[in-house]
C-alpha cells in the first residue's frame, strides 16, 4: 500500500505563518493584487519584509505604506476605472505623491480628495498633469528609465538605495524616499539627471533629520489650482508653496556643483 506523500512546508511558508497578520498583509495584499500562487505570495511577502525591515522607515511603517497604497488603489477603482488607470502613486511614511496624465482639472481634484479618505495620510502631492493619456511607447521608454536609475543607485555605496522609490512618467523622473544627508539626497538626484533622455527630476525626498507632517484630524478640502501646487495637511486649500525638500531639478549641461537641488522647473533640454 502506497502511502499519500505530504511534503513538509516551505521554510519561506512556515516563516510566513509565524508574522503577524498585521505585517504579512502589505506584502500578501500587493501580491494578490497581481494573481500570485500560494508559494509566490510566500516567497514575495518574505522578500518585501526583508527589504522593508532594512529601510530606514522601517518595517512597521513599511508595511502600513503598503496598506495605503493598496486602500487607495482600490478606493480609486471603484470611484472611476479611468482614474484607477491613469494616476499613479507612491507612499512613503504617510506621504503620497500622485502622478499620472488626465483629461481634465476635476480629475486631479477627485483623486487628491480619494488619496486623503485613507487613515494614515499626513500629506498629499499632486503632480499629475493635464495632457493625453500614456501610450505603450511612454510605458517602455519609462520603465527602461527607472530600471536603469534603480541600478545606478544600486551601485552607489554612498547611497542607500532601498530607502528610495522611484517613479517616472512620460521621461519625468518623481523620486520618494529618506536621505540621510543632503550629500546623499544630491546624489540620487544627479544619479536621475544625468541619465540620457530624463526631462526632468522631481524630488519629494526628505532628510532624515526633517520632521514629517502630522496626520491632520480633518481632512483637507481639495480645490483646483496651480498644477504644482501640492495639497497638504494643515489647511482647508492647496498651498502654493513647497517645502524646502520638495524640488523638481531639470537636465541640464550645466556642472553639478553650479546646479544646486533647490532649482525648480527650469527648462528640460534633451541630451
Amino acid at each position: 500500500m502506497i502511502r499519500a506523500m505530504n511534503p513538509a512546508k516551505p521554510p519561506v511558508a512556515r516563516f510566513i505563518e509565524r508574522l503577524p497578520p498585521r505585517l504579512a498583509a502589505g506584502g500578501i495584499a500587493a501580491c494578490l493584487l497581481a494573481g500570485c500562487s500560494p508559494v509566490g505570495t510566500a516567497v514575495g511577502v518574505a522578500a518585501t519584509t526583508i527589504n522593508l525591515a532594512t529601510q530606514e522607515r522601517g518595517l512597521v511603517t513599511g508595511v502600513d505604506d503598503n496598506l495605503t497604497w493598496v486602500s487607495i488603489n482600490e478606493r480609486l477603482l471603484r470611484k472611476d476605472q479611468y482614474l484607477f488607470q491613469k494616476v499613479s502613486l507612491q507612499v512613503h511614511e504617510g506621504r503620497v505623491l500622485l502622478t499620472g496624465f488626465v483629461q481634465k482639472p476635476e480629475d486631479r481634484v477627485a483623486a487628491t480628495e480619494i488619496a486623503w479618505q485613507s487613515s494614515g495620510v499626513r500629506e498629499v502631492m499632486n503632480e499629475i498633469k493635464i495632457g493625453r493619456s500614456l501610450d505603450l511607447g511612454d510605458y517602455s521608454e519609462d520603465a527602461w528609465l527607472i530600471n536603469r536609475l534603480r541600478l545606478k543607485l544600486m551601485a552607489d555605496r554612498q547611497v542607500r538605495a532601498n530607502n528610495f522609490s522611484i517613479d517616472c512618467i512620460r521621461s519625468t523622473v518623481y523620486l520618494m524616499g529618506v536621505a540621510q544627508d543632503e550629500a546623499e539626497r544630491q546624489r540620487v538626484i544627479d544619479h536621475a539627471r544625468d541619465i540620457a533622455y530624463v526631462r526632468e527630476v522631481v524630488s519629494r525626498v526628505r532628510l532624515v533629520a526633517d520632521p514629517l507632517p502630522a496626520i491632520p484630524a480633518r481632512k483637507p478640502k481639495s480645490a483646483p489650482g496651480p498644477l504644482d501646487a501640492p495639497v497638504v495637511a494643515g489647511g482647508d486649500a492647496p498651498l502654493p508653496a513647497v517645502p524646502a525638500a520638495d524640488v523638481s531639478v531639470a537636465s541640464s549641461d550645466l556642472p553639478k556643483s553650479t546646479q544646486p537641488a533647490s532649482q525648480k522647473n527650469v527648462p528640460a533640454s534633451q541630451p
